[in-house]
């Protein structure tokens, strides 16, 4: 790459931004946005096309390459073959079933549309060598179940997989991917073809997210989840293999990359942050008793619940005690009219105030604790925010909450309002405790977490792998 050019960034999004609203769509924006001199290319992958953009992309967003997963996979010509290319593909998939990826380079190279000898996904589904391998690993895993329903599983599992394959890969000098998965498989597809740098940042574990939403649906029996349970921890094996650099959030993540393949040598943790100077210099206003805020979603992962149940333990030893649910309530309807009754029933209508969706700065200053219940969170930013705006926090110990609290604040096991409460209740109570976590907290949330910071580490990455060549490919 010419010096006087500027860098090419291609994200690699699976789900999420530019169509979605979430905390990694969010991330994406200001990371384009607070890097202007780079110029990023969006591939994408997502259900299907014409999905309206909810996020107004940035100027420098120069391309947008959609995979929609509903598109049938591109009819090409059924080309001749060489039996050395189905041993290629059979050793392929024997390795990556014993965890070995040291193929894929081989594998990748078999179905890369430009290549001379490229197969078409057709001769997999319908040559004698194709069915051959097909019947194998039936009667390997499943021989008791219909083979016929074994194929159409076989079949849903890799057509996407074929998709990612046949897809046109955008020229960039670095591909950045935001979770394994296709994301990610895409990542080693275009470092082995086009021989560029690949960078992969999860902000959550995907393959146990997919894992979780598996083991949970119903469209899909036993054989079938462990089918596509295998493929997604296969994609995480490709892309943590041919990944430069593998970014967590924080150290608990980066500890179960490292469990499920990563290369700890290129391990790194970079968290999330917050625009600091926005939180840093809020102060608190003289109020009324004492003020106890929840921010969040009005959703059962947030475990609202546990949160109303502490309130009444804290109210019948704080009599002064008020509490406010900052946040959205349009998502789960039904569970928010659940939390309303809940709210009646414990006789807390006049100490709960629901806000709605509200800019938190304008009620940090009013609150003496901040309280997170959630059952599941990565790096929750509100904690984050609490910190640096001087307001002492409870929070359940998931995540990477005990990592960014340390001894500056209180954690609880999830569902658990009587230890919620104590928490809250000792704020109250020791005011020598709570001065000391908000001025410890204040400062390592200030220096640790400060976006700003985070977004130049990523600048010196992209300025880092961005002048890099990999070592070509050989058959």
């Amino acid at each position: 790459m010419n010096n006087q050019q500027k860098i090419r960034v291609c994200l690699i999004v699976e789900g999420a931004y530019p169509y979605v609203f979430g905390g990694v769509s969010i991330w994406i924006q200001q990371l384009i946005s607070d890097l202007p001199e780079i110029d990023f290319v969006l591939w994408t992958v997502i259900p299907e096309k014409g999905q309206p953009y909810k996020f107004k992309l940035p100027g420098n967003v120069v391309e947008v390459e959609e995979i929609a997963l509903s598109e049938k996979l591109r009819s090409g010509k059924r080309k001749r073959h060489v039996q050395s290319q189905w041993e290629i593909i059979r050793n392929f998939h024997n390795q990556l079933e014993r965890g070995n990826v040291d193929q894929f380079e081989s594998f990748c190279r078999q179905f890369i549309p430009h290549e001379p000898r490229a197969l078409a996904p057709e001769n997999l589904f319908r040559d004698f060598q194709g069915w051959q391998l097909i019947t194998e690993k039936y009667n390997l895993h499943h021989p008791i179940s219909p083979f016929v329903q074994y194929y159409w599983a076989w079949r849903a599992v890799h057509i996407p997989l074929f998709q990612m394959l046949q897809a046109p890969i955008p020229q960039a000098d670095v591909y950045h991917a935001v979770s394994t998965g296709y994301a990610g498989f895409l990542g080693a597809i275009a470092k082995v073809v086009n021989r560029k740098p690949f960078l992969l940042t999860e902000h959550g574990i995907y393959t146990k997210e997919r894992e979780i939403e598996i083991n949970q649906s119903e469209l899909y029996v036993g054989y079938q989840k462990r089918m596509w349970k295998k493929n997604f921890r296969g994609l995480a094996r490709i892309a943590y293999a041919h990944a430069d650099l593998i970014i967590a959030l924080f150290r608990r993540n980066q500890e179960i990359q490292i469990q499920m393949g990563a290369p700890p040598e290129r391990c790194q943790v970079i968290p999330n942050g917050i625009r600091v100077r926005d939180f840093q210099d809020i102060k608190p206003k003289p109020h009324k008793g004492f003020n106890v805020g929840f921010i969040g979603r009005m959703v059962p992962i947030k475990d609202v619940k546990n949160f109303i149940m502490a309130a009444r333990i804290i109210k019948d030893e704080i009599s002064a005690a008020h509490f406010y649910l900052i946040g959205p309530q349009e998502e789960r309807d039904d569970y928010y009219q659940e939390l309303l009754l809940m709210v009646d029933n414990l006789e807390l209508k006049n100490e709960i105030t629901f806000t709605g969706e509200v800019d938190v700065k304008k009620y940090f200053p009013i609150l003496d604790v901040l309280c997170l219940s959630s059952i599941k969170e990565a790096q929750p930013l509100s904690v984050i925010e609490a910190l640096v705006a001087g307001v002492p926090v409870v929070a359940t110990d998931v995540g990477d909450v005990a990592d960014i609290l340390q001894n500056d604040g209180i954690v609880v096991s999830p569902k658990k309002p009587d230890k919620m409460a104590e928490g809250v209740i000792q704020f109250a109570t020791d005011p020598k405790f709570r001065k000391r976590c908000i001025q410890w907290g204040r400062a390592r949330a200030r220096r640790d977490y400060d976006l700003d910071k985070i977004i130049q580490r990523y600048r010196e990455l992209y300025q880092r792998y961005g002048t890099k060549e990999v070592v070509q490919w050989r058959a």
